[in-house]
């Protein structure tokens, strides 16, 4: 389907109730098929620095062509060993068209960008 770059915005952390501590990132970029994007990823941290972990991806679209869309989907993350990076799987993003996605993509913390592929899931 495309591609996507992004650009880490912001980066904060919340307690839940069970005080797991959820980090929230904003990034803002583009998408290939959606134009300006601006999305949001959370993160439940796992405690004693574990290398995986799930995740929630949302955002909202805004194509040149037809009308702003949203998505949300649940995926993983994966630390790549030895880096400050995370590979972030997505099987499926459902987006308010009623398309749907697979995304697959990596963090690169220290260059604080997300970029990525995006695959039909239909």
């Amino acid at each position: 389907v495309g591609t996507f770059s992004h650009a880490m915005k912001n980066n904060s952390c919340t307690r839940a109730d069970d005080g797991t501590l959820i980090a929230t990132v904003d990034f803002e970029g583009t998408a290939e098929g959606f134009g300006t994007v601006l999305s949001t990823l959370r993160v439940p941290l796992p405690t004693g620095g574990a290398p995986s972990g799930s995740c929630t991806w949302m955002g909202q679209g805004f194509p040149e062509d037809r009308a702003w869309v949203t998505g949300v989907g649940e995926g993983t993350w994966e630390q790549i060993p030895g880096q400050y990076r995370w590979k972030l799987s997505v099987p499926v993003m459902e987006i308010s068209d009623g398309s749907r996605l697979r995304c697959e993509g990596e963090i690169d913390f220290a260059a604080r960008t997300f970029r990525g592929q995006m695959f039909d899931a239909s």
